[in-house]
């Protein structure tokens, strides 16, 4: 907790186990910056996957693994019958090739039900990310993580359409008015965090090591990185701290 009473927090998620997670990973350590890294238990569309060796590392080094699925399933296409096993498999398969208790499941695609909630708490989780955008604020349960900003070259209409996919009638609001219908993912980020800096809240920055790779994103993400690191009065954590500071929304 800051001087003023705010909290003000960065956190990150990187999500499928690709190997090229390892360089991001090399850049967050530099910058004493904290991730959770999500990795399905089947290597995602064929690339080279993040080995046991791998992931023991990065939890050596301050990062955490989070439950991705086991094959990258769309959970909201899951028959129910086989919710359970799923997200408790993936999490009992890391447990204990890892020696560590896994705490954060991420949505593929962001897409889940109710039912996908409730399986993930039987089965011991504390949170689940989804791939929202634009969020700063805290009013969240921790099963509906949003996130702030992406490392990749959004279109305005796909801005767009992430927010009402999120039903959010004053992020639209604020996206026209504040962010003035911006698709540089850079400026947004900053403007974003400045507001935490400003107001409080949470700057959460995801994306995916494979995708930063195949479109030359590199230099943009460590241009990102080096804005928001080693602040004053700022908390650099990993997913799992984030339920502590949430409150769940009103009904």
């Amino acid at each position: 907790m800051s001087v003023d009473g705010k909290v003000r927090i960065v956190t990150t998620s990187w999500d499928d186990g690709d190997i090229r997670d390892l360089r991001i990973a090399e850049l967050l350590h530099a910058r004493s910056m904290r991730g959770t890294f999500y990795v399905p238990i089947e290597p995602f569309n064929g690339n080279p996957s993040l080995s046991k060796t791998d992931m023991r590392a990065l939890i050596t080094e301050g990062f955490e693994i989070g439950a991705h699925g086991i094959a990258h399933e769309i959970m909201s296409e899951v028959p129910v019958g086989k919710l359970d096993y799923i997200v408790g498999t993936c999490k009992a398969i890391h447990e204990d090739n890892l020696g560590q208790r896994i705490r954060m499941f991420c949505y593929p695609r962001g897409r889940y039900t109710g039912l996908v909630v409730q399986a993930l708490k039987r089965a011991g989780y504390e949170g689940a990310r989804t791939v929202r955008l634009l969020a700063t604020d805290t009013r969240y349960s921790p099963f509906d993580l949003p996130t702030t900003t992406q490392v990749y070259p959004h279109t305005r209409v796909e801005y767009l359409r992430n927010i009402a996919k999120a039903r959010k009638l004053g992020r639209l609001h604020d996206y026209v008015t504040r962010l003035g219908l911006g698709d540089d993912w850079v400026e947004i980020g900053k403007k974003l965090f400045d507001r935490v800096l400003h107001e409080g809240g949470i700057w959460h920055l995801w994306g995916h090591s494979w995708e930063i790779d195949q479109l030359g994103l590199w230099d943009e993400f460590a241009q990102m990185l080096d804005y928001v690191c080693r602040r004053q009065d700022v908390l650099y954590v990993n997913n799992s701290d984030l339920p502590q500071y949430v409150t769940r929304r009103p009904n």
